[in-house]
């Protein structure tokens, strides 16, 4: 626009400029608008269903504290069902998963494991749920499949003496003894101190190594 014309011809100008932009300025206000609202909306949205999902969550929790089974499994259901991105699916899964062991159902509880491994967000919650999915396949004589399942590990962090028991184990499910042995005595170089099960793999490992000779 000249700065030197006069304010009719500034006017004038404004009113032309407006006729042929204007609807485009509205139109961004608009979208502009409606991003920001819908944003808002999204958020709250979320924010609405994590404190539902927590709730959910809680009951559930007291339900299990209860040893109420049936309201565990609908509460638990609730969560994968409705808050399957939630944090709180995977442990209701590894609670399922628990009962069915109880009761028995070792198929369902591969299967609730397996959900947990497939969407927990959490390392650590990834690492509860494949270790007890060994157990249970090496359980079911899975073999092959539970080998697939350690080979998957790519970061044990402080599970790593975990995975070396389990490995000790499923070569001694297939009777290979010696293997096993070596396993097990990984496991016991890479256990932390004041592992609560290291006592038991103590003894699965002297048990099996003509009483500890191996390890000296």
């Amino acid at each position: 626009m000249d700065v030197h014309a006069s304010e009719k011809e500034q006017v004038e100008a404004l009113r032309k400029w407006w006729k042929e932009n204007g609807s485009s300025v509205v139109t961004g206000v608009l979208l502009g608008l409606s991003l920001l609202l819908g944003g808002k909306a999204w958020f709250g949205y979320q924010e609405s269903q994590a404190l539902s999902a927590s709730n959910v969550y809680a009951q559930m929790m007291a339900a299990a504290d209860a040893k109420e089974s049936d309201k565990v499994q609908a509460l638990s259901n609730e969560l994968i069902s409705k808050h399957s991105s939630s944090g709180y699916a995977p442990l209701a899964a590894l609670l399922l998963a628990r009962q069915a062991v109880d009761a028995g159902e070792l198929g369902a509880a591969q299967a609730q494991l397996q959900w947990a491994l497939d969407n927990a967000k959490s390392g650590e919650i990834r690492n509860v749920a494949r270790t007890r999915l060994v157990r249970i396949l090496i359980d079911q004589q899975a073999y092959a499949e539970a080998d697939k399942v350690i080979a998957a590990v790519q970061e044990a962090g402080p599970y790593a003496y975990l995975y070396s028991e389990l490995k000790g184990d499923l070569a001694l499910a297939q009777g290979r003894q010696a293997e096993a042995a070596a396993a097990y005595q990984q496991a016991l170089a890479q256990m932390p101190p004041q592992a609560p099960n290291q006592a038991l793999l103590t003894a699965k490992y002297e048990n099996i190594s003509a009483g500890g000779e191996a390890l000296k």
